[in-house]
């Protein structure tokens, strides 16, 4: 039985949907992706329509002045002959002389219009005398094909056809990444803007943690959008400014049951898993041990082998505190050493040089060098310092950001896991080919916002600060409910110690 070649596109469609979506994510331990939805194919038709037509133009005329194709071609054909289509100009010029007449008559206030049709007139009188004396706009020549298929011209045609060909395969490829993911943990909005796949791309994400998700709308606004099953979906967030709005979503229904339907099996699931774990710990004694957010530690960043001699991992990671702290690329340590490395580079030549210009002895020579040596040595240090003090700290109860000047001013800010709103991670072109990105932590606090600025695999550390924050809301709803068991307890051993009931 042949298969539905509509059905095959589609389930190749959502093939890459998934992939694309599993690179575009660090997932957790115990963290899996559920369903993947992306934008319609009604909006990648709509961005289409400008490259294909770049390709159908170019390639139609570099394919047509190849098979020997000209335009204006004079005395090709018989001289004085009236074909079907010289009737048709000598019909239009017909009716145009009869619409300029009755503009004539109207009065000058048709002015305008009459100098319109006057210039058509003349312009389909053109052609068809040029058509009458034997011309004709479109010829094809036979000897004309190979002198014209690789000229200039034609070669010209045929580059704007390649990079019309290349624009619509990146066009398809920058609408195939724009999705909304949902894990059993969090709900994810992933905008990338591709140049060269998985090399040169600019990626933001947003996401909204199912603990957070308050409320779920999905809906179609006109009968095109009702028919093509395509939409808006709205995941509304118990945390200010957390909402995320996904316009144009293929199947936005199905995407909005498979949210809610897992943000249900998720209190359900949590709630009795809490209960049952509280009851044994408060009331049997029955110490429950709960895996170590570090079970998986975050990949760290490879640094060059002199640079691991004075440097420490990135991120550095404390197993017993589960402590992990972040430092900037180290390409900005590198960045930052350019100005003393110049220094040596130019200071040594200086000295030498200057020296026996100036005829000066050695001992001054080498007292030059040394200060030229001391120098480069201590602002390298400074760098160094300065690169090391600056670190992001996640623990699991709260995020400290500290930016700290060697033997200076520091500046040390922090933020409870349970203020976070919302994590995002963005990177530029740039910066995503080079491995590094920023990650903002939107908080309900005061004190503003958290960016992690240049950190290394910035979707690795959104991976954990999620990681973290889950876990903290889960403690923060364990300790609220294990007030209400204490006072269960106590009402139990009261009614014991009054021969209520019998223990």
């Amino acid at each position: 039985m042949a298969s539905n070649p509509s059905r095959s596109v589609a389930e190749w469609l959502r093939i890459q949907l998934r992939l694309d979506a599993e690179s575009a994510i660090d997932l957790g331990e115990t963290e899996e992706i559920l369903h993947v939805t992306g934008r319609h194919y009604i909006v990648l038709l709509g961005r289409l329509i400008p490259p294909l037509f770049s390709l159908i133009f170019f390639g139609g005329l570099a394919l047509y002045r190849a098979l020997g194709g000209q335009f204006l071609a004079s005395q090709v054909d018989v001289r004085g002959s009236i074909d079907v289509f010289n009737w048709l100009l000598l019909i239009l010029m017909l009716l145009l002389g009869f619409i300029w007449v009755i503009l004539a008559v109207r009065g000058k206030q048709n002015q305008s219009a009459q100098l319109i049709i006057t210039l058509a007139l003349i312009g389909h009188g053109l052609l068809f005398y040029f058509r009458f004396t034997g011309g004709r706009i479109f010829h094809l020549d036979a000897n004309a094909a190979v002198g014209q298929s690789g000229d200039t011209l034609n070669l010209m045609l045929v580059l704007g056809a390649i990079i019309s060909t290349v624009m619509v395969l990146f066009t398809f490829y920058d609408w195939l990444n724009d999705e909304l993911i949902l894990t059993n943990q969090r709900i994810v909005y992933d905008n990338d803007q591709v140049i060269i796949p998985h090399l040169i791309e600019r990626r933001v994400q947003r996401q909204i943690f199912l603990e957070d998700v308050q409320d779920v709308n999905a809906f179609t606004k006109t009968y095109p959008q009702h028919w093509l099953q395509y939409g808006t979906i709205e995941i509304k967030s118990a945390r200010i400014n957390g909402n995320i709005i996904f316009t144009s979503a293929d199947k936005p229904m199905v995407m909005q049951q498979q949210i809610m339907a897992q943000v249900r099996a998720l209190r359900k699931a949590s709630s009795e898993h809490t209960f049952e774990q509280l009851i044994a710990d408060r009331v049997y004694g029955e110490k429950v041990s709960s895996p170590s957010p570090l079970a998986q530690p975050p990949r760290q960043t490879r640094m060059m082998g002199w640079m691991r001699q004075f440097l420490p991992d990135n991120p550095e990671l404390n197993y017993q505190t589960q402590q992990i702290v972040w430092r900037p690329h180290w390409l900005f340590l590198v960045r930052g050493l350019i100005g003393p490395v110049l220094w040596l580079l130019i200071g040594v030549p200086v000295v030498l040089v200057g020296g026996s210009a100036l005829l000066l002895g050695l001992p001054l020579i080498i007292f030059g060098l040394l200060v030229v040596m001391l120098v480069f040595v201590a602002w390298a240090a400074y760098e160094v310092e300065d690169y090391r003090n600056d670190t992001y700290t996640l623990t699991p109860e709260k995020v400290i950001d500290i930016e700290k000047k060697p033997f200076g001013p520091e500046e040390r800010r922090e933020a409870g896991l349970g203020s976070i709103n919302n994590v995002q991670s963005k990177t530029t072109y740039l910066s995503n080919l080079l491995g590094y990105g920023d990650v903002e932590l939107s908080t309900a606090g005061s004190g503003g916002n958290f960016t992690f600025h240049r950190v290394p695999r910035p979707a690795d550390v959104v991976t954990k600060v999620t990681e973290y924050n889950v876990r903290f809301k889960r403690k923060d709803k364990d300790r609220a409910l294990n007030d209400t068991l204490a006072l269960l307890h106590h009402y139990h051993e009261a009614q014991i110690k009054h021969n209520e009931i019998k223990s």
